[in-house]
């Protein structure tokens, strides 16, 4: 597998990366509890250690960081990018990322990218008034099986409604959602993510990946109860 710098990556922004492996070249490398030099080393990785669970890169006192989840199920940080521009990892360059988030779990940039798909706008934005009412899990199903822009989505809801996959009257999901995600890869020949999670509260669907967020209809970090 190729492992790539930070740098070589062509992307307008080195911060708010989504990847899912990197690889460490410094000799060694403090795991610590947050993102700064002042929280507690809990360990270390050594030169060449790969790290394969999902991550975010984000900036915090000058530092680009990488924050991924520990075996012990809490937020690790390493440092990737020292303030002087010394990198202490790589990406691996034949996986599938980066993915650009703002700090504050938005989208950096603005549009129809604010959901974490460029092609598929907030679900307000759909002519359908049952989408934008009651889509979030309809859309969410759409992107899992490989949708990605506003019209592929309206299609499959059309196929949903005429083959009772979908309730009409308020979007409501009338089938297993893993199967149907799967039934859209494989209608609409798109791919199938199965290390997207469907996640959920009181009122609406999101979707991670690795446990970062990666979709969500109202926004990416919306959790409130109006669109």
């Amino acid at each position: 597998m190729n492992f790539l710098k930070i740098d070589n990556i062509n992307i307008d922004n080195k911060s708010f990366l989504y990847i899912k492996m990197s690889k460490i070249i410094a000799s060694k490398l403090q795991i610590r509890e947050g993102p700064s030099t002042n929280t507690k080393s809990v360990g270390e990785y050594n030169v060449g250690e790969v790290i394969n669970s999902g991550m975010l890169l984000i900036e915090n006192e000058g530092r680009i960081w990488l924050k991924y989840k520990g075996s012990s199920g809490n937020d690790r940080y390493v440092c990737a990018i020292d303030k002087d521009g010394s990198e202490f990892i790589k990406v691996a360059s034949n996986v599938p990322g980066p993915r650009k988030l703002g700090s504050s779990g938005n989208r950096s940039s603005g549009g129809n990218s604010v959901t974490g798909v460029p092609g598929i706008p907030k679900q307000s934005q759909f002519d359908d008034v049952i989408i934008r009412k009651w889509g979030c899990c309809f859309l969410c199903t759409c992107v899992k099986g490989g949708l990605t822009t506003k019209a592929e989505c309206e299609k499959c809801f059309d196929w949903g409604i005429s083959s009772g996959k979908l309730i009409k009257i308020d979007c409501f999901v009338n089938c297993d959602k893993e199967k149907w995600a799967k039934d859209i890869a494989e209608k609409y020949g798109t791919t199938y993510h199965s290390d997207y999670t469907f996640q959920k509260n009181s009122h609406h669907f999101w979707l991670t990946q690795y446990g970062v967020e990666i979709f969500n209809s109202a926004g990416l970090g919306w959790r409130g109860s109006t669109y």
